[in-house]
This record gives C-alpha cells, structure tokens and sequence, in this order.
C-alpha cells in the first residue's frame, strides 16, 4: 500500500512540474536553451527553445509583456534563420521546429514595439524586425515551393504589413518599390490558389494602380473576377493585358480558356490558332482546336448549313489528323477522330428511322442506301477507337464507344468484355491489358 500510495504522490509531482512548466518558468527555460544553443549551436537546446516559447506565449500575462515579445521575436527568428541554412545544406531533411516562425518573430517585435513604453523597448523591436524581414520573405518562397498556399499567403501578406510597419514607425525597410510589389504579387498569387479572391483583389489592385509591369498581374486580376463571377470586370483585365502583352503566351491560353467559357467559338478558332502558331508541337491545342470546330459543325448541322457543316467537319477532322502527326499515340487525339466520324454516323440514323416508316420500293431503296453510308461511317470509326483502346485501355469513353459498337453488330459476347472493363475501372480498379493487343492487332 505504501509503494501505492508513493506512487501516486510521485505521479502528483510530475503533473505539478507540467503544470509548473508555464508561462514565467516556459520564457525563462526558452531563453536559457536558447542562450545555449546562441553559445554552441546545440540542435536539442534550439529545440527545447521552440517548444517552451510555444508553451510561454500561450499564457496571456507573458504574451502582453513587451520583454517577453522581444525574447519570443529572438527565438523565432533564430529558428527560422536555422531552418533556412538547413534548406539552402538539403532540403529533403530540413525540419521547421516551429510553422511559420518567421511571421510569428515579426508579430511579436510589432508586439513588443506597441507596447513598448521606453525608448529602448521600441528600438529593439524595430532592429529585431530589419533582422527578419528577409527571412519572412524567404519562409514564403519555401512555402510556395513546397504548395503550401496558406503559409506562403501568410508570410508575403506578413512581408508587406512589416514593411509598412517599419516605414511608419521610424525603422529602416529592406524592400523598394519593386521588391514590395513582388511580395504584394506572391501574396496575391497565393490567395488565388486558395481562392481567397477579396483577399487576393486587394494585393492586385495595389499593383495596377502602382502600374506593376507584369502580365501576370492581368492574368490575377482576370482570376480573381472570374472567381467571383464578375466575368465583366475579368473580361476588361483580360483584354488590357493581352493589348499590353501581346506576345505573352499565359495570356493567350487565359483568352483561350475565357472565350471557351464564354461560348464565343468563331473568334476562339483565331485564338486558338494563333497559340498553335507559338507552340506547333502542343497536342492539346490541335484536340482542342478540333473540338471547337467540331461544336461549329454541330451547330451548323441543327441550323440545316450543310455546307458550313461540312466544312467545319474537315476542319476538325483536319486539326485532329495534324496532332497525330505530333504524337502518334494521343489517345484524346485518337478517340476524338474516331468520336466525330461516329457521331456523323449516328445522325445519319436519325434519318435512317424516317426512311424506315416508309415501305415503298422507292422508299426501301433509299433507307438501304443511308444505311450502307451509316455503315461505313461507323467503320471508318471502329479502327480509331481500337487503336485508342491500345494506347490507353483504362481510357473510359473509348471503352463505352466500343461498348456500343459491338453491340450494335450483335456482337454481343464483345460487347459485354468492354461491358465488364467499364465497370471493373468505375469500382476504382485498373485495367492491366489492352484487349485488342491481346488479340493481337
């Protein structure tokens, strides 16, 4: 009963000490291992730093003593000042004792300078920020390397307050002009990929009309006006940036992905060719292009403008053909060939049901004959969808179309293996094999 109860009471000192481990004694035990590892670069002093800082600065009488800012500003920043020499030895075993140490060190020298009441206070603040500014920059650009957007958002966003911080109140600011809007940029940047658009309006408005020349500004502004539905005001940007930057190819492909959205396919054909102008070996823009033409068809064909359908049909045709000539082996590429001739046959059926509620022998002879033409589009079809299904077996759509294929020629035994892929890729799982490469095509 006795080692029972000692037990116990030694369980009860052990909490006591934890408990004991809090504000004062956590900022008198952080400053001292951070004195030890200032002396001898000790990593497990800097770590225990890091931690009792963190414990200190969670008790409110410490986080409002501006002394107790100035020695959490000092931690951090040596914390941060450590990680960054690790990144720049080997990135792959860099550690960050503490997230966003560099925005946290800034926070606490503002602290510490606001309630600061001698003038000694306030010039430590104002040198422990001109210290590590640099270093909130550089936390951003590690963070926008590694995708983390909220700690790259927080760091630049941080980056500029601390400039203004600094200009206000009598310190010495290492940005110009040029470098404060780069840090205004990289914050809004990093809101757009959080999709923070009020967030990210204000960093690019700050630079539009400070006349930031980039055209990545444009390209922000469309993105943060098209984020928020106002496709008006995107529109505006987009079209005085690509006025301003003509020859800037993120613009044009912004345009590209603007009038797609837009429904606007007559002038995106122009666009579109004129991105194929600057980058001949892209695939994507000969499918894409393709497409368009193959929408164009489609409308002119319900508007009953054969010729207009005909000739956007080998347009597309043409576009799909001149990919492959980049990239033999495009499956987009060769499922949409295979796709625009297929759905030629099958609006060619829709005739094909008129002519068969006509029994004369006129009328007999002219649905044999849409049907050898409905035939042979669907032919001329087959071969692209097979060699589609051998470059990519998991691709879903060339499965379907040949799904339907094999059943539309009773082929019924066919049909049901692409059947039975199609579902075993929708449960999630991967097709090892092409069907047609073991058949030995």
């Amino acid at each position: 009963m006795r080692n029972i109860l000692f037990s116990m009471l030694v369980l009860l000192l052990s909490a006591t000490a934890l408990t004991a481990q809090t504000g004062a004694d956590a900022l008198k035990a952080a400053k001292k291992a951070f004195d030890s590892y200032s002396l001898n670069q000790d990593g497990e002093a800097l770590k225990e730093a890091a931690d009792m800082i963190q414990v200190a600065m969670k008790d409110g009488a410490v986080a409002a003593d501006p002394k107790a800012l100035l020695e959490a500003g000092d931690i951090y920043s040596g914390l941060i000042a450590n990680y960054i020499q690790q990144r720049v030895v080997d990135p792959s075993t860099a550690n960050a004792l503490v997230e966003n140490a560099a925005v946290l060190g800034a926070k606490a020298y503002m602290e510490a300078f606001a309630k600061s009441e001698k003038k000694g206070g306030k010039k430590a603040a104002l040198k422990g920020l001109t210290g590590i500014q640099g270093n909130v920059s550089n936390e951003g650009i590690y963070a926008i390397q590694d995708k983390n957007y909220e700690a790259s958002f927080e760091a630049f966003q941080t980056s500029v307050m601390l400039h203004d911080f600094l200009t206000n109140n009598g310190g010495e600011s290492a940005l110009d002009e040029a470098k404060l809007n780069d840090e205004k940029y990289y914050a809004g940047l990093s809101a757009i990929l959080l999709e923070k658009f009020d967030d990210a309006e204000v960093m690019f408005k700050d630079l539009y009309d400070a006349k930031y020349d980039d055209s990545g500004l444009y390209d922000g502004l469309y993105k943060v006006y098209s984020g928020k539905g106002d496709m008006k005001m995107a529109g505006k940007f987009l079209a005085e940036g690509r006025e301003k930057f003509p020859e800037e190819t993120n613009l044009l492909f912004t345009e590209i992905n603007y009038y797609l959205a837009e429904g606007r396919l007559d002038e995106l054909t122009d666009k579109l060719q004129e991105a194929i102008n600057k980058e001949p070996d892209n695939v994507s823009l000969y499918a894409t292009l393709g497409q368009v033409y193959e929408q164009l068809y489609n409308k002119a064909n319900e508007e009953g403008d054969e010729a207009k359908a005909t000739d956007y049909f080998n347009k597309a045709q043409s576009q799909y053909e001149t990919g492959l000539t980049k990239d033999a082996e495009a499956t987009r590429l060769i499922y949409s060939l295979g796709a625009l001739i297929y759905n030629r046959g099958a609006a060619m059926t829709q005739e094909l049901i008129k002519l068969g509620d006509d029994y004369s022998k006129e009328g007999q002879k002219k649905y044999d004959a849409m049907k050898a033409k409905v035939d042979a589009e669907f032919n001329k079809a087959l071969p692209y969808f097979q060699k589609a299904e051998m470059s990519d077996p998991n691709d879903l759509n060339t499965l379907i179309a040949l799904k339907e294929m094999f059943a539309r020629n009773s082929e019924f035994e066919t049909s049901n293996e692409f059947k039975a892929r199609i579902e075993k890729i929708q449960a999630g799982e991967k097709v090892e094999k092409s069907y047609f490469k073991e058949k030995g095509m």
